[in-house]
This record gives structure tokens, C-alpha cells and sequence, in this order.
């Protein structure tokens, strides 16, 4: 009988052992929304839980248990020039806005996380190129595609450099994308077999609409996650992951442009995520503990396009839906400009060195350097 009891004891322990654990990954998995101090919705539909700092899925990593972040958590060293980095204007473009919460936000000491629902993909399977291949091929045709495309402009291999950060401007722009796909222009750092990708993306499996987003993807270790689910820290309680980017450009009209700008903090080592055209803003970063290739300096830098399809579906349109002309003539075609790295000395350069990248002939990139000295990647295909 005392036997029976104990093993009825155990059996119930488990069981409940086994719910909190699966609480803990649906609160993980749609933002904790029965914990959130405040729900906001926005012009666009999606819902935002205020959540408590503490509580936000980027503490569910197993090494930041212990952690001691706290919400007025800031960047205490900055790249050199990084102050004066805010942008000059070209003629017909504009900033696009930087999406703020209404009613200010989130109450102090809360983050906006965006709920999800069960089926949204919240993964992601690209594997960033090891080796370049110049140029493309100009007899392109229409082609099913099955997998990822990039059309990038990159540092070229070198062992000996060593980049501390990543930045661009980028026109931005709303192509083309049917479930299953998705179409992105982003910037890229990656260290051993970690990686972080900011930027737009239309993706309609994850988003569940076609609208462009700013949206941040990562590679920690096992981990693969788009927005906060890999241990990104959220310091904003007015700007969220995952807001939906307006206006859009119109070629042959207005550019819309919007700055990604990605660099490790001195002495933590963390990777500080900053947004915004003429004013950027720091809205979290990812901590240097989740990485093991990202946790030293990164040896890998880009900017451009990145595509993602399945056999069975037309391509979708990469940045402007356009192939992009030699000369960049900026007004029709979708652009990286202001490519830097933070380089040895920590001092945002412009990256002298640089290569492309195109893996599929229908999508196109040039590396040019205008006559002010600017450097843009033009990238695109329809």
C-alpha cells in the first residue's frame, strides 16, 4: 500500500513537472500574453503584450538564467564615428518611419513582444554562403527555383581581418512573396557557424500577411530564430521587432530608406542592434554568452538580397522586382548604400574590399562605388 501511495506521488510530480514545462514553451512561443501588464493593437492587426522585462522569451536561453540585464540596460562604448553616422539625404529620399507604439508604449519596465499563433514558422533553414562567385550570368531566364538565392556585396576571405560590426542604408521596398517564400534585403555578420541577419522582409508564412517588416534572424550555436527567440534582449518599450515598415518606395518615384546598423559593444562583447535612417535608436542586442563562433569578432560581412522558394511555385521578386542596371540609377533600383564594417581600430569604415556574391542568374547584384564616394550595392530580380 505505502509503495502504491509513493509511486502515485511520483506519477502525479511528473506530470506536474511536465506542465510547467510546457506552460513555460507556450509562454515562450506567444509572447506570455496571460502575463502581459498591457495588450496593445496596431493599424496593422498585430497585438503586442506588454511583458515584464525579466520575463521576455529571450531569458528562456539556457545561459542567461543568471543573467544580471535590467531595463535601462545600454551600450556603453560605441564604435568610433557611429555619433555622426546619422545619413544625408539624396534627392527623392525619404526616411521611412521607425514604428512607435501608441500612447507611448509599453509601461516602464516591460518590453512589446508580438504574439503568435501555433502554426507561425518561427525558424528558418538558410545556410549563409562559404564561397563567392563573381558577377551573374546576364542570359537569365524564368526558372522554378527550390531553395535560398542571395545577391550580395561581401567582404572578401581574409584571415587576417576581423569586423566588429555592419551597417547599410537600404531602399525599401515591398516584392513580391507567395506562402512558402520570402523575400529580404539585409545585412549579414557571421562568425564560425554563427550568424545575425538585420533588415526588411516580406514573409508570409511567419507574418501571415505581405506586408515589408524589419525583422532579425540569428544563428546561435543549435539555435535558429527569427525576433527574440534566440536570446535577443528587447531594451525599447516603444519599439517593437516585427513592425511593418511604411511608406514603401515606388520605383520611378520617392525612395524610402531606412539604416541597419549591428556592432559588439566593448568590453561585453555584446551585439548591439540599432534602426532608423536620419535618428537610430538601439533597440536590444544579443548577449556574446549564446555565441561560440559570434562570441570573438565576426570574419564575415554583407549586404543585399536574400530569396527563399519551393520547386512547386513561381520566384518571388527580390528587392524592387527588378534586375539592377550596372550604372545604380537609385530612383528603380533596390540598393544598399553606405556598406561599412566596424573595423580593428573599432571605427566605422567603408568596406574598400569587397566582393559579390550570386548563386542563381535571374536575381542580380553590382558593387559600384558613385562618383561621392559612396558605396551602394544594387541588387534585385523579378
Amino acid at each position: 500500500m505505502i509503495l502504491k501511495a509513493i509511486y502515485k506521488y511520483i506519477l502525479l510530480i511528473c506530470f506536474l513537472l511536465s506542465s510547467f514545462e510546457a506552460a513555460s514553451l507556450e509562454f515562450s512561443r506567444k509572447g506570455g500574453s496571460e502575463s502581459a501588464v498591457k495588450t496593445i493593437k496596431t493599424v496593422y492587426g498585430d497585438i503586442y503584450d506588454c511583458i515584464d522585462f525579466y520575463k521576455q522569451p529571450a531569458f528562456n536561453h539556457p545561459v542567461l538564467k543568471n543573467h544580471t540585464y535590467h531595463p535601462q540596460t545600454k551600450p556603453t562604448a560605441r564604435p568610433k564615428q557611429i555619433q555622426n553616422s546619422n545619413i544625408s539625404l539624396m534627392m527623392n529620399e525619404r526616411p521611412t518611419d521607425v514604428f512607435l507604439l501608441k500612447d507611448g508604449g509599453c509601461p516602464p519596465g516591460t518590453v512589446p513582444i508580438r504574439r503568435v499563433n501555433e502554426n507561425d514558422d518561427l525558424s528558418q533553414t538558410n545556410v549563409l554562403p562559404h564561397q563567392s562567385v563573381e558577377g551573374v550570368n546576364p542570359n537569365r531566364g524564368t526558372e522554378y527555383i527550390s531553395g535560398t538565392v542571395y545577391a550580395l556585396g561581401q567582404t572578401k576571405s581574409n584571415p587576417s581581418k576581423s569586423y566588429y560590426g555592419v551597417g547599410g542604408v537600404f531602399s525599401v521596398y515591398n516584392p513580391r512573396a507567395l506562402p512558402s517564400q520570402y523575400s529580404s534585403a539585409e545585412i549579414i555578420l557571421r562568425g564560425g557557424s554563427d550568424t545575425i541577419i538585420a533588415g526588411w522582409t516580406v514573409n508570409p508564412s511567419k507574418y501571415k500577411d505581405n506586408r515589408t517588416r524589419f525583422f532579425i534572424y540569428a544563428v546561435a550555436g543549435d539555435l535558429r530564430c527569427f525576433s527574440s527567440e534566440c536570446g535577443f534582449v528587447i531594451v525599447r518599450s516603444d519599439i517593437p521587432i516585427d513592425f511593418a515598415l511604411h511608406p514603401i518606395s515606388k520605383k520611378g518615384e520617392k525612395v524610402y530608406i531606412n539604416k541597419f546598423f549591428v556592432y559588439q559593444e566593448k568590453p561585453s562583447g555584446d551585439w548591439w542592434l540599432e534602426v532608423g535612417a536620419t535618428h537610430p535608436v538601439a533597440l536590444g542586442f544579443w548577449p556574446q554568452r549564446i555565441f561560440q563562433g559570434l562570441n570573438a569578432p565576426a570574419t564575415y560581412a554583407a549586404c543585399g538580397g536574400e530569396i527563399s522558394s519551393i520547386a512547386t511555385l513561381p520566384p518571388p521578386e527580390m528587392g524592387a522586382g527588378s534586375y539592377p542596371e550596372f550604372a545604380p540609377a537609385l530612383l528603380v533600383n533596390s540598393y544598399c548604400k553606405d556598406f561599412v564594417v566596424v573595423d580593428e581600430t573599432y571605427t566605422v569604415v567603408d568596406v574598400a574590399d569587397s566582393e559579390t556574391y550570386g548563386n542563381n542568374g535571374n536575381y542580380g547584384v553590382y558593387d559600384t562605388h558613385m562618383r561621392n564616394k559612396q558605396h551602394v550595392v544594387t541588387f534585385g530580380g523579378p
